[in-house]
């Protein structure tokens, strides 16, 4: 199997994503939005990502810290890409992947609420990540290249990073995209009269198991 067999099928939930970063992640998590041209016919393939797979956001505050960890039961169907390999880079025209923010569980109705009014879920339900591209890999190097598009609350922010990836049956990726908050528009919120304040900066961590079909 080619090693860009074997990186179309990785990269897209990263798509972090994420996801994070997309440093060189994005994934990822959105580089979520843009398409490309291209000259030379592309190629399709799909991909199913597995239960045991995680996508988690988290943060901190002045008191504590939050996780939240997407529920990827809910993505039992499989994902289509369309690549193009023909350059020095992998691009992707339509690698989308969408989370729904309800999906997120970050250990309480009070938390989850919270997230849910943060991510201004009745406007943009969704967080959405586009991978953009891939580098090829390097010898000795357990780490690709990933540019992607995260789209959070309605605006959209392109990133690079950098994601673990290896193959043993499946295809595996694991990273971690640093984000800000205030990147996408957002405040970070504050609770119990101004005395609880959220960071601005949040962290998405991807580990997921990806298999073509």
């Amino acid at each position: 199997m080619s090693w860009v067999f074997n990186l179309k099928t990785s990269i897209l939930g990263t798509m972090l994503s994420s996801s994070p970063y997309i440093t060189k992640i994005v994934w990822v998590v959105s580089a979520l939005l843009i398409g490309f041209g291209f000259t030379d016919p592309e190629r399709e393939t799909k991909i199913r990502v597995a239960p045991d797979s995680k996508v988690v956001i988290s943060g901190t505050t002045n008191v504590n810290g939050f996780t939240c960890r997407y529920n990827l039961k809910e993505m039992e169907l499989p994902i289509r890409l369309a690549y193009n390999d023909s350059a020095e880079q992998i691009q992707f025209s339509n690698a989308q992947l969408k989370l729904a923010n309800d999906c997120f569980d970050c250990g309480g109705k009070a938390i989850n609420k919270d997230f849910r009014d943060l991510l201004k879920t009745e406007e943009h339900p969704e967080v959405e990540l586009r991978l953009l591209y891939v580098d090829p890999p390097q010898p000795n190097d357990p780490k690709i290249g990933v540019g992607m598009e995260i789209k959070i609350a309605g605006t959209a922010r392109i990133y690079e990073t950098r994601l673990y990836c290896k193959q043993q049956g499946d295809i595996r990726v694991d990273g971690t995209i640093p984000l800000k908050l205030t990147d996408f528009g957002l405040e970070p919120p504050r609770k119990v009269l101004g005395m609880i304040k959220v960071h601005d900066e949040i962290k998405v961590q991807v580990a997921l198991r990806l298999k073509e079909i």
